[in-house]
């Protein structure tokens, strides 16, 4: 009963200390008037004379390697802050590319409409999304049909949005169509659409199975570029080949990168070249294979960097391996590296001037929803105006998490596990003593039943 009270209390002792860290890491976000107590860094937004006065209502800034450094890799825990109001904000990737959006549209009313034509109206919802392309599908093989689309808010009063043919024929390259209705960017509610009939292949209404419509829109895209740290050359080899190989260091932790460009000062070379991505100097993490190509460049040629395009990585550095193939090693001069720009976008201030800031760092904060971002439009007109980001600062009011009980007092655990040797021993000993003196009576019991020759060894 002792061994167990003295190990039951050994161990609920070791479970508290374990549950200690678990009820105070909520501490500092409780602390009154200090709702950014978890977050260790900020940099001041710095907004122009020029955004001040611009008549955008957006404000933009894009985010640099010292973001990059502390925030967290997916970036949720960016906070935007004037003053103690939070403000909120869009964070987009600002990657070029078309996209095209599937709209809910109810069909109705399907009709015969005027001079043998088919007529369908859809209704897209009380939402009014922007809408600007309409695809139609109809089951015939082959057919040129004019097709009217006409918006309206009401389903009464309509304008016409697009007259256009639908065509559609095979040739022996294959199936060539054009069947969507493409026009300027709208919020009407409700569309009409009528096609007419192919004099030379309909006899009746051209059938129409179903129409489809779809935002599409074309995202310009925003690239940022920045020096890179270049390394000096070390000889290396790499599928069995004398190589030179350079380090490119990009300014923080988790820095996105997805082409590099050097300026090589040799006239005229074919060589294959490697990318590796690794960690931060004097980190464990080793370089890691990313990607290949080949870089030519023939005499005469005008000298441009030689760039290197791989898909997307979020990097500390970047680790350039040239194979020489027995020839002389480029001379290269400089590098530097792009990725798409990482822009956050929120509305401008109603009044000139404000004292806005960026936190970030926290690892523990949720991602933010806001209503202002998912409402932005995908391309924004007029563009926003730009501002900057200071230099990153430590936050005067973070508390940091406390540390669990045993990395703020290493010698507590060690003293605990020395207690419980000490019972345990203790126990070990008593046993020992309990048996060994059982062992003694027994020997003496059964020598007291021997007959008295056999006791005296005769």
């Amino acid at each position: 009963m002792v061994l167990r009270r003295s190990l039951g209390t050994m161990f609920a002792a070791l479970l508290a200390m374990a549950s200690m860290p678990a009820l105070a890491a909520d501490a500092p976000q409780a602390r009154p008037g200090s709702p950014l107590s978890a977050w260790p860094c900020f940099q001041d937004v710095r907004l122009s004379e020029k955004s001040n006065r611009s008549d955008s209502p957006w404000v933009d800034f894009v985010l640099l390697p010292d973001v990059f450094d502390k925030a967290r890799v997916d970036l949720a825990d960016l906070r935007l802050y004037q003053g103690s109001r939070e403000i909120p904000y869009a964070l987009r990737v600002r990657r070029e590319e078309n996209r095209r959006d599937a709209i809910r549209a109810n069909i109705f009313n399907r009709a015969q409409g005027p001079e043998g034509s088919t007529e369908l109206s859809l209704d897209l919802g009380p939402e009014s999304f922007e809408h600007n392309e309409v695809q139609v599908e109809m089951p015939s093989e082959e057919f040129r049909r004019r097709a009217v689309l006409e918006g309206s808010d009401n389903a009464q009063q309509w304008r016409e949005l697009r007259e256009e043919n639908l065509i559609r024929f095979h040739s022996d390259s294959g199936l060539s169509q054009d069947v969507s209705l493409k026009y300027p960017p709208s919020r009407f509610r409700h569309l009409r659409l009528r096609v007419y009939q192919d004099p030379l292949v309909d006899k009746e209404p051209p059938a129409v199975d179903s129409a489809a419509v779809y935002r599409t829109v074309h995202v310009p895209g925003e690239m940022l570029t920045l020096p890179g740290a270049l390394g000096p050359r070390e000889l290396t080899r790499a599928n069995g080949s004398p190589a030179s190989a350079w380090i490119i260091g990009l300014g923080g932790e988790s820095v996105p990168v997805e082409e590099i460009a050097v300026e090589v000062a040799d006239k005229d070379f074919v060589r294959d070249y490697q990318i590796e991505v690794g960690g931060p100097e004097g980190s464990q993490e080793r370089f890691r294979h990313h990607s290949t190509g080949v870089w030519r460049r023939r005499a005469g040629e005008e000298q441009k960097p030689m760039k290197a395009a791989f898909p997307e990585v979020q990097a500390a550095r970047v680790r350039l391996v040239v194979l020489d193939h027995g020839n002389q090693p480029l001379e290269i001069r400089s590098a530097s590296f792009s990725a798409p720009a990482r822009q956050v976008v929120f509305a401008s201030p109603e009044r000139p001037g404000g004292d806005y800031r960026l936190y970030y760092g926290n690892r523990d904060a949720q991602a933010p929803l806001y209503d202002f971002a998912r409402n932005l439009s995908d391309v924004l007109v007029p563009p926003p105006a730009r501002a900057s980001l200071g230099e990153r600062q430590a936050n005067p009011v973070y508390l940091p998490k406390p540390l669990p009980l045993t990395e703020r007092w290493p010698w507590l655990i060690y003293m605990v596990l020395g207690s419980v040797s000490a019972v345990l021993g203790a126990v070990i000993v008593g046993v020992a003593r309990r048996a060994i003196a059982v062992h003694d009576a027994q020997e003496a019991a059964a020598a007291d039943c021997l007959p008295a020759d056999e006791a005296n060894g005769s």
